[in-house]
């Protein structure tokens, strides 16, 4: 066993009641007398948790290309998800869902509207899901309420669904630039009152550090400090434009980062500092953003990414090994959401594995002696070399198709959906 919980071959993982009780070599696996017992091949891994990402963008997918990320969401986003009903987005959740465990992940944090529809989407879906809606100002947006109405509707979707063993809730904001101060002095007094983590946007665009400085006389995460917003589990998404203070102002508080080198790189919102957080020891997940901002929902490919834009950023082929940009899918990435039972294959941590063909032509040729498995796994394996995939100990994808959607039915919807939302 790998520390980062990679089981070779010939390797056991023993499985009861949706959770593992022993993973390790064949030859150190303990007796069972009566087990039911699969043969799976390749290499198996922990299932991967997606830190930061808008799923039923799927219903976008395409829709404003070449622009950056103030005029792509004023122009082209927010026009079209003003017309999205709760159907729309539940179908939305539920196709990209079946897309996302296709890839190998097992969990995924989302920021999108109707909550409770991104909720039931992943649930049907059996994707494992912290939901945390977005609180938006926007004239373009006042269909979905006021901030209070909005933040009151997240708290709600909390407790309705406490308990639940796939669904988890928290709060979305936005963006500092994008909310009042009214709205986030609100949050950080809910999220504090009812224990939820919050997840934003922080300093995606270098035009947000000049924005939010003129409305708060700080930066970004010196205001979420000052109000109390970091006194609870905090994601913040990109953080491409983070200063050295706002470096320290992560590791005093314990927050977290989602790095999205993909749509960072599409959108040209410039590059992370990644190395100087992880060296702080601010705990990053690496994720995917939305497939409207960055269109493949492929953690494979980000890691490749991330770690290429770190070693361009440094000029250091060391800069980002490939075992930390696994660590960055998996433990870390879990760490980062504050669930330590997962991205590990460990005894008591549910059962979320993922298991990975090591067949392709890609992978070829091996030689024992020299070849890493874990570098030739991060450099050359796909989305497509998963196939198969657990959450809970259940089957989700066997032979890289997703059991659990029915992906003809969805994708007729979402392509009827979509021609719907784009013309209004």
């Amino acid at each position: 066993m790998e520390p980062e919980g990679v089981v070779y071959s010939p390797g056991v993982v023993d499985v009861e009641n949706g959770k593992v009780v022993w993973a390790g070599r064949a030859q150190d696996a303990p007796p069972k007398k009566s087990a039911l017992t699969e043969k799976v091949d390749g290499v198996m891994l922990p299932g991967l948790v997606n830190i930061h990402c808008h799923t039923p963008m799927v219903l976008l997918r395409g829709a404003g290309e070449d622009l950056p990320v103030d005029r792509w969401l004023h122009e082209v986003m927010w026009p079209r998800e003003a017309r999205l009903s709760p159907e729309d987005v539940e179908m939305g959740m539920m196709a990209g869902a079946g897309e996302l465990l296709e890839g190998g992940v097992t969990t995924s944090m989302e920021m999108y509207f109707l909550g409770e529809a991104v909720a039931s989407g992943a649930e049907a879906a059996g994707l494992r899901c912290l939901v945390t809606a977005p609180l938006i100002e926007d004239a373009l947006l006042t269909r979905y309420g006021s901030w209070q109405d909005q933040l009151d509707q997240m708290v709600a979707l909390g407790k309705q669904w406490q308990g639940n063993d796939l669904i988890q809730v928290g709060i979305g904001p936005h963006a500092v630039y994008s909310l009042s101060d009214e709205c986030m002095r609100g949050v950080a007094q809910a999220a504090r009152d009812h224990g939820m983590l919050v997840h934003i946007h922080v300093d995606e665009q270098e035009w947000e550090v000049g924005a939010v400085h003129r409305q708060t006389g700080g930066s970004a995460l010196s205001y979420l400090e000052k109000i109390g917003v970091l006194d609870s589990p905090t994601v913040a998404a990109h953080s491409v434009w983070i200063s050295p203070q706002d470096i320290d102002i992560l590791a005093r508080t314990g927050s977290a980062v989602a790095h999205c080198p993909c749509s960072n790189g599409k959108h040209a919102s410039g590059i992370a500092p990644v190395q100087e957080m992880r060296a702080a020891g601010i705990p990053v997940g690496i994720a995917t953003d939305g497939p409207a901002s960055h269109h493949r929902l492929d953690l494979f490919e980000e890691m490749r990414m991330a770690l290429r834009l770190a070693r361009i950023r440094s000029q250091d082929a060391e800069a980002l090994l490939v075992r930390e940009a696994l660590a960055m899918v998996t433990r870390e990435a879990a760490d980062a959401i504050g669930r330590t039972d997962l991205g590990r294959i460990a005894p008591g941590n549910p059962a979320d594995l993922i298991a990975v063909s090591i067949e392709a032509p890609s992978f070829q040729p091996v030689v024992p002696e020299e070849d890493d498995l874990i570098a030739r796994l991060v450099w050359s394996a796909t989305r497509e070399a998963v196939h198969s995939a657990w959450v809970g100990g259940r089957r989700m994808v066997s032979e890289g198709k997703v059991l659990t959607v029915d992906t003809e039915m969805v994708r007729r919807e979402i392509n009827r959906r979509a021609a719907r939302i784009a013309v209004g």
